[in-house]
């Protein structure tokens, strides 16, 4: 799987700074990704490393995402993008 390095917001108290990983490109573009790029609708508490990190394919069940698989976001005109394209 394909990676990019992604800098992760640093939001959770405690937390001393922001971080830069190599992120699955296949977390960057599923619309089940949250906002802190961390957790998402199929692991709310934490994303494992495994997928998090491009180990595996979640487009195929992983234990404890609970059915939630990849879903890419849907481009379309009707999107939350500000742009135009």
């Amino acid at each position: 799987m394909k990676t990019k390095e992604t800098l992760i917001p640093a939001y959770s108290k405690g937390v001393i700074g922001d971080a830069t990983i190599d992120m699955s490109t296949q977390c960057l573009s599923c619309k089940h990704l949250n906002n802190n790029m961390t957790t998402c609708i199929a692991f709310p508490d934490s994303i494992p490393d495994k997928i998090l990190l491009g180990k595996f394919d979640h487009t195929k069940p992983f234990t404890g995402d609970n059915g939630t698989l990849y879903e890419p976001i849907k481009s379309s005109r009707s999107n939350k993008w500000p742009f135009k394209k």
